[in-house]
């Protein structure tokens, strides 16, 4: 076994220090291993805390100081306090030093005393002795810590597994929110979590605005530090993105990344206005301060996300900057210069939703007239324009890409509408041909029906009466008008197609701008032979969301208010929302006060190829015998259940009453009241005399013919 003398030596030799070898004594020594452990200085101080925040006193006052702290600390254990006096100031420092005997009474006078107020200019400060150190070495400047660096999204999509082939909904009122399953065997949504973790921790799930990503991988809350993202089956908290007062938020379509906006306005030059972060590492990928104005004209976005998630779009009044999210530089140029896109006159631009390509909008000046330009990125070739003097335009591209109108409408001279043209390009052919379809009355709205060649326009005369719906279709080779239909009220102003075409609402709905609307609903659909069917005519009084789900089943009507005070009165009465079947049918219907937010999740793209989701549409009967059977399963169950339910409390009534006879007929005996009842009944005379009494109501022949 090695001896110190042989670890020593061997070190000596080692090094090569022949002179200190020299010195090294040639006993046997002790053995390492019953060499005791060596003893280190315990730097700790486990039962002693610091109480900052105390008043600064001098000598005269300091012995009643110390009484009055002495009747606050003294009752969670035996102490020892001190108060440092500053020489200089001949004023105590404002802390005092108190070490106990237990270090359990030093952790509970911790909890207790923290945060208690000794009047109203001094709130305690408690914090255990060990923690100073990292107190007084932190930074200046905040900077949160991260606690998640990755996270796996394998569950992030097991709710879409559901066998029920249940819906999520979720809902923002009051201060609660909620995701809750769209169940129609239990007749009303059924909660599948609210928050209940956070609430038994005494937290708060989220502070103010809460919505779905675009794929409904994730539900984003709103904080005033920043935005949590939570997922999987349980909601956990995934990632904090810090931003203090962030105002609103924007998803790429791929969920790949996320805008935070805090609401500055481009003159308060705060160059941490946007952030982007990556969702998956929470890291901030870009910062920049508010962009001068907006691709549509609203408050917000300020920038669009091509569909793809791999380019990102901002403008000012000239100026288009699309930046590349691998690099987050502006693209290339021909010349291989990074530079802008210029549009004299720019009014707005969008991106295709299924292409990375621009369609831009500019305004006519000077001798130059409006126009129309389709941009494709990143090569920036222009593949298609079209030009017009003396309008109005607005832009609507079709679900899929396939169409883009051009909604223009012919001015006079004084402003006038003189008429009203839909320039539809077909992108996807060569050259991009364009179908004109003119309007002679005014068009109040455009709606392509989603996934399809079909489109809905709403119309009004002058006057802004006689409201029309009108439906065309793209054919191959023009535009055709499928149907007129005369609405029933002036007030409709809204066409809501269903996810897979085919169905919509035509719907009176109170816009933010302040447009009223009366909430009347028109369900209607197109038949396999481009036939207009109405299939129901309903209301909602002062409805401002209508949305299908993502199955094309089911619809969500609502009455929400702002979370400010700002224009929300007016909906607070009304607040609440109804689920309807697409025929139509009411299935739900609730008042909800101060209900902020009511939307479907949505669902990623399907996995499916497009012939095969086209062979499951052509055959849904086959496939859907399964789920009937499931259906009727559960609606067997559930009658089971009621009847099972009523007669258990049937049951129980019944039983009640036999109780309650029981103890008549005993009371009776016990006191003589039957047999008084009898004799008097007996003294009376009484005979029973029963009688049939017929009476014929009417009288019907009816000729039976051999």
């Amino acid at each position: 076994m090695e001896t110190v003398q042989d670890f020593v030596r061997d070190a000596l030799e080692e090094d090569g220090d022949q002179d200190v070898l020299d010195f090294v004594s040639e006993g046997e020594g002790d053995d390492l291993d019953s060499l005791e452990p060596p003893i280190y200085l315990d730097e700790s101080f486990p039962a002693t805390v610091v109480i900052c925040n105390v008043p600064k006193v001098g000598q005269a006052k300091y012995q009643k100081l110390m009484g009055v702290l002495g009747k606050l600390i003294d009752k969670y254990g035996p102490n020892e306090k001190e108060m440092p006096m500053n020489e200089e100031t001949e004023q105590t420092e404002g802390f005092v030093i108190v070490t106990f005997e237990q270090q359990e009474a030093a952790e509970n006078a911790v909890l207790q005393l923290d945060g208690m107020n000794l009047d109203k200019a001094h709130t305690f400060k408690v914090v255990k002795m060990d923690k100073f150190d990292e107190i007084v070495n932190r930074r200046d400047r905040f900077e949160p810590q991260r606690t998640l660096t990755t996270f796996s999204r394998a569950d992030f999509r097991e709710w879409l597994g559901d066998k029920k082939c249940r819906e999520q909904i979720l809902l923002r009122y009051q201060s609660e929110t909620e995701i809750r399953w769209h169940d129609t065997m239990a007749g009303e949504p059924v909660l599948c979590y609210g928050g209940e973790r956070e609430k038994r921790q005494k937290k708060v799930w989220c502070d103010w605005k809460v919505l779905w990503s675009p794929e409904g991988s994730y539900i984003a809350t709103f904080h005033q530090q920043g935005i949590a993202l939570w997922a999987g089956p349980d909601f956990t908290k995934k990632v904090r993105l810090p931003h203090a007062n962030v105002k609103e938020i924007n998803f790429s379509p791929d969920e790949e990344y996320v805008l935070l906006w805090n609401g500055s306005h481009h003159s308060e030059h705060d160059d941490n206005a946007v952030r982007i972060y990556h969702v998956l590492t929470g890291q901030i990928v870009r910062k920049c301060r508010t962009p001068p104005c907006t691709p549509n004209g609203d408050d917000f976005p300020h920038f669009f996300w091509s569909n793809d998630g791999k380019f990102i779009a901002e403008c000012n009044e000239s100026r288009i900057m699309v930046r590349d999210t691998e690099n987050w530089e502006i693209i290339k140029d021909e010349t291989g210069k990074r530079t802008a896109l210029k549009f004299e006159s720019l009014k707005c631009f969008e991106w295709s939703p299924r292409d990375n390509v621009l369609a831009v909008w500019t305004l006519e000046k000077d001798n130059n007239p409006a126009r129309l330009t389709l941009v494709e990125i990143p090569s920036r070739r222009e593949i298609a324009s079209r030009s017009r003097t003396q309008c109005e335009a607005e832009m609507h591209w079709q679900s899929e890409g396939d169409y883009l109108c051009l909604l223009v409408n012919k001015l006079s001279k004084t402003r006038k509408r003189l008429s009203t043209n839909l320039e539809i390009f077909r992108i996807r052919e060569k050259s991009i041909p364009v179908d004109i379809v003119t309007v002679a009355e005014e068009v109040r709205g455009f709606f392509w029906e989603s996934k399809g060649s079909r489109f809905a326009i709403l119309t009004a005369d002058e006057a802004g009466h006689k409201p029309k719906l009108l439906i065309y279709s793209l054919g191959r080779e023009k535009c055709e008008n499928l149907c007129v239909f005369d609405l029933p009220s002036n007030s409709f102003n809204t066409v809501v197609w269903a996810p897979e075409g085919q169905y919509f609402v035509v719907a009176s709905v109170s816009k933010a701008t302040g447009t009223s609307g009366s909430g009347d609903l028109l369900f209607a659909g197109l038949t396999a032979d481009n036939k207009l069917e109405i299939l129901h005519k309903d209301e909602h009084y002062m409805l401002n969301t209508v949305e299908w789900d993502p199955s094309s089943r089911y619809i969500i009507t609502g009455v929400t208010q702002p979370m400010s005070n700002e224009g929300g009165y007016k909906f607070s009465m009304e607040a609440g929302y109804a689920i309807w079947t697409f025929q139509g049918r009411v299935l739900f219907r609730q008042q909800k006060e101060k209900l902020y937010a009511v939307s479907w999740r949505p669902h990623p793209p399907s996995l499916l190829p497009a012939n095969r989701q086209k062979d499951i549409r052509k055959n849904i009967k086959q496939f859907s015998k399964k789920y009937d059977a499931m259906d009727e399963q559960a609606k067997e169950s559930a009658r089971q259940a009621f009847r099972r339910e009523r007669q258990e409390k049937t049951d129980a009534f019944l039983e009640v009453l036999d109780r309650l006879r029981d103890f008549k007929d005993e009371r009776m005996a016990e006191n003589g009241w039957d047999e008084a009842l009898a004799d008097f009944a007996e003294a009376q005379g009484w005979t029973q005399d029963d009688q049939i009494i017929e009476e014929e109501l009417g009288v019907t022949e009816e000729l039976i013919s051999g």
